[in-house]
């Protein structure tokens, strides 16, 4: 008897929005330690470093629509994270059931409320 193997087209799958939202929470928490955390302990070092440093790091800051975009960028991975990690502890914690379609509900809350703070951390970032 033999086993063949068989062939999983994982692109045709349909995952549920909570596994979508799962997923998209274990990528950005692995953006955060090896981007957000090293590239915050540096800017924070050149920030702390002197007067001269902090002035020089703010001038290229307010010039530099690119470091501006960056950093913009890792707060929002960071909110991102949070949120999704409050959904799934509130759901650990058996606050919020594992039913699909409570999941769902939770899950298009926790999207809900990031867009919102997101949209008001890039209008105060503006």
């Amino acid at each position: 008897m033999s086993i063949k193997p068989v062939y999983i087209n994982l692109f045709k799958i349909q995952l549920p929005l909570s596994a979508l939202l799962s997923i998209s929470h274990r990528v950005s928490g692995i953006l955060i330690f090896f981007l957000v955390l090293p590239v915050s302990a540096y800017i924070l070092n050149l920030l702390l470093a002197s007067q001269d440093s902090f002035s020089s790091f703010v001038d290229v800051f307010n010039s530099s629509v690119f470091l501006r975009t960056f950093v913009l960028f890792n707060i929002l991975i960071f909110e991102y994270h949070v949120i999704a990690g409050i959904r799934h502890m509130l759901m650990d914690f058996k606050l919020v059931s594992e039913t699909l379609s409570a999941s769902n509900t939770s899950a298009i809350t926790a999207l809900i409320v990031f867009f919102v703070i997101a949209l008001l951390t890039i209008l105060g970032l503006i």
